[in-house]
């Protein structure tokens, strides 16, 4: 327990940092905010990529089944699928929160041509650099799917835990009230 005070010590800064941005205060337009979210999209997306990774790591997702070594873990990254991968929408329609997003992206007008076409490359075979390579985003936009796929395929559920939680999980609240104050 004392690890984890100092863990959450050390990433203070950092959250803080995140929180005051200054691409918050530069979202003043809703052309701002398009393009804010066409970007954004891909994080949505690599989010739920982090999340099934910790799923496949830490649940019993194989056939045959087998009971899973830690149930507790198990039944937490089970629940947070559930409502990731098939929440009810305001019509209470079950949607994965990415496909709300792309919903919110069409609402605002929002072009989602770029992130249907990378998940259709990637539906095709080809792998997040191949898929990624001709997509028109931001190269910081590239280079952060990138990073969090080096993660993922470290194959260490520790460090995937890590970047869900910390670099996920805990700042994306923060960053919407951000974004919502300015």
């Amino acid at each position: 327990m004392a690890e984890l005070k100092l863990l959450l010590e050390e990433l203070k800064p950092h959250q803080e940092k995140l929180a005051n941005h200054p691409i918050y205060k530069s979202l003043t337009s809703i052309d701002d905010v398009k393009l804010f979210m066409e970007n954004h999209v891909f994080a949505v997306w690599d989010f739920m990529s982090l999340l099934k990774a910790l799923q496949l790591k830490l649940t019993s997702v194989c056939v045959p089944w087998l009971p899973p070594l830690a149930p507790s873990t198990s039944r937490l990254i089970n629940e947070i699928v559930l409502g990731e991968e098939s929440d009810l929408n305001d019509q209470g329609i079950p949607k994965s929160h990415f496909e709300m997003y792309l919903d919110a992206m069409k609402e605002v007008g929002a072009c989602t041509h770029q992130i249907e076409l990378f998940i259709m490359k990637i539906q095709s075979g080809n792998n997040i650099n191949e898929a990624i390579q001709n997509i028109e985003i931001a190269e910081e936009t590239k280079s952060f799917v990138k990073k969090t796929f080096n993660v993922i395929h470290s194959n260490k559920a520790h460090l995937i835990a890590a970047s869900f939680t910390f670099g996920r999980e805990d700042v994306i609240p923060e960053m919407f009230l951000a974004l919502l104050n300015n």
